[in-house]
């Protein structure tokens, strides 16, 4: 892969050495209109919408299979969900949260668990309903760019950028397990292309402040980011009178009716305030939170946070270096490691265009564009130890650009898009390929498949107490081994909460029933009614020689049945 990308990375940055060197000797009357609209004929249309179509369908293939396993925190915001089904309730009894508790140090954004709730009513808790909201938030992402695309450009180049943000690798590997902060960048995608519409329909602003509320409960660096965006929006609009100030209100007014139990949230927490119930929602306080660690503004030293926080974003995100496997494949990172030339030259064609284009309309969007990725980057700046699914905003902006880009000199010498399908097409096959394989393989451990497959073979085993490992994701992490169980076996909110001693046909205590350790014992006493989940590695500190054992590769079932 290494000379792969190397040639590919050349050839792009030949490409617009050669477009650069072209355009500038234009006149400065033709300077904003470097080259002409694109326009495919309909065997190039159909082509790319069945390329569209297949990385649509290769998007969908097995979702609920590939990655194998399930993240523990995708399982938190499934558990909190079926609570909010059956009980309208977090999982601790919380009515109608606005911010979930989740890990009670670190909480959890509140928008992907209700998106699960309709699906988990109706077909039950599983990987798939669990998985479901994120996979239809980004295949509306990519509709959302299509039509961002078609409003900037035309038909033909959004149908481009389409194509490009399916094969996108972060776009596709992100779509396929649930992250609660994963829904930011679609919700705000989709309020840009709103928001762009509305500069000439203004009704369309209007819908767009809702997403970008939304994206208040999708995740806390929304809090950063969305604010400071919509206020330069707002005065670009306003300077350019494209928008009147009594719309600007009621779009404020909109934006604040949706999100404000959250800013309250935020609020109450940030001022040491009670817990604020209502009865259609639950503001509520978490003492034991540490996410203000988090802020380069609360760092102790902050001065040399900062140029951590622009090291590491430069690192993450243009260098595309590696990061947790979960968020990208390293031989292919975020937006394929020869993409970036053409990030950087889209940035410079959409601000060129900010100043330089003459209908007001387009001069705005491409202000938007700009100002969105500006806002996006801070967001590596004010964050501390950031990695890709925290600065996740930014790259569809890195995806617009590079569309520009492509879009640019595809128009400027249409026999180039030869070049990038056969760079593109090569690299998209090799990175399907790696995804559903080697990568597969290792994803899976990452994501406790042995252990949720230890926990679907003791679903209907008759036992009174199951003995399981506090050890999953590091030794003693017993809140994880509690909620991959509490998913995997579907236990209920208030048998868990106590509220209740039934389930599965027993009437026993959850605190008695299920119990978060290894065992006790170096030889247990054999018993009929009580089963055991441990570390392979663990075994031999044990004599089980009176059980019955059962492999499950890193996990093993110890019990009578």
């Amino acid at each position: 892969m290494l000379y792969i990308n190397a040639l590919f990375l050349m050839i792009i940055i030949a490409a617009i050495v050669l477009f650069i060197v072209d355009n500038v000797k234009k006149e400065d009357d033709e300077d904003c209109k470097i080259v002409a609209i694109i326009e495919f004929n309909k065997i190039a249309r159909y082509v790319l919408i069945a390329l569209i179509a297949v990385f649509v369908f290769l998007r969908i293939y097995g979702f609920g299979e590939f990655p194998g396993g399930v993240n523990q925190d995708g399982a938190m915001a499934a558990v909190d969900a079926k609570a909010l089904a059956d009980y309208g309730t977090d999982r601790f009894g919380t009515k109608l949260p606005a911010h979930l508790y989740a890990w009670g140090y670190g909480q959890m954004s509140s928008l992907m668990s209700y998106c699960m709730v309709p699906f988990i009513k109706l077909f039950g808790l599983n990987v798939i309903t669990m998985r479901l909201p994120i996979l239809l938030a980004s295949l509306m992402g990519i509709a959302a760019f299509f039509f961002l695309f078609k409003k900037l450009f035309s038909q033909d180049a959004a149908l481009i950028a389409a194509l490009l943000v399916a094969a996108n690798p972060w776009h596709y590997m992100q779509s396929r397990w649930a992250l609660d902060c994963n829904m930011f960048p679609h919700m705000f995608i989709i309020g840009l292309m709103f928001l762009v519409y509305g500069i000439s329909r203004k009704r369309y602003v209007y819908i767009s402040m809702i997403f970008f509320a939304l994206c208040m409960y999708s995740y806390g660096v929304a809090f950063y980011m969305v604010p400071l965006f919509l206020l330069a929006a707002a005065i670009v609009l306003l300077v350019m009178k494209l928008i009147k100030l009594r719309q600007v209100i009621l779009a404020i007014v909109i934006y604040f009716v949706v999100s404000l139990p959250i800013y309250i949230t935020m609020l109450i927490n940030a001022k040491g305030w009670d817990t604020i119930s209502l009865p259609f929602v639950t503001m509520q306080s978490f003492p034991d939170s540490v996410r203000t660690n988090d802020m380069l503004f609360f760092s102790d030293t902050p001065v040399t946070q900062l140029f951590q926080n622009i090291k590491t974003t430069i690192n993450l995100v243009f260098l595309q270096k590696p990061d947790l496997i979960w968020n990208s494949i390293d031989a292919f990172g975020t937006i394929y490691l020869c993409s970036i030339p053409l990030v950087f030259m889209g940035f410079v064609i959409c601000l060129y265009k900010s100043i330089k284009e003459k209908e007001d309309d387009k001069k705005a969007m491409y202000r938007l564009l700009v100002i969105y990725s500006v806002c996006a980057a801070l967001v590596g700046v004010f964050i501390n130890g950031v990695n890709v699914n925290r600065i996740n905003i930014i790259f569809y902006a890195n995806i617009i650009f590079m569309a520009v880009s492509i879009y640019h000199i595809v128009s400027w010498k249409k026999y180039s898009s030869v070049v990038f399908a056969v760079a593109y097409g090569l690299l998209s096959v090799l990175f399907v390929v790696n995804y559903f394989n080697a990568w597969e393989e290792q994803i899976e451990k990452c994501f406790y498949s042995d252990f949720m497959d230890a926990l679907y073979y003791i679903e209907d085993f008759d036992f009174d107490k199951c003995y399981i490992t506090p050890d999953t994701q590091y030794e003693g992490s017993y809140a994880v081994s509690e909620i991959l169980t509490m998913f995997g076996l579907d236990i209920d909110a208030e048998y868990f909460q106590g509220k209740t001693n039934e389930f599965n046909g027993k009437s026993i205590p959850y605190s008695e029933r299920f119990v978060y350790s290894n065992p006790t014992e170096t030889k247990p006493v054999y018993d009929e009614k009580v089963v055991y989940i441990i570390r392979s590695s663990a075994y031999s500190n044990y004599d089980f020689s009176e059980w019955i054992v059962d492999d499950f590769g890193d996990y093993i079932v110890v019990s009578s049945q």
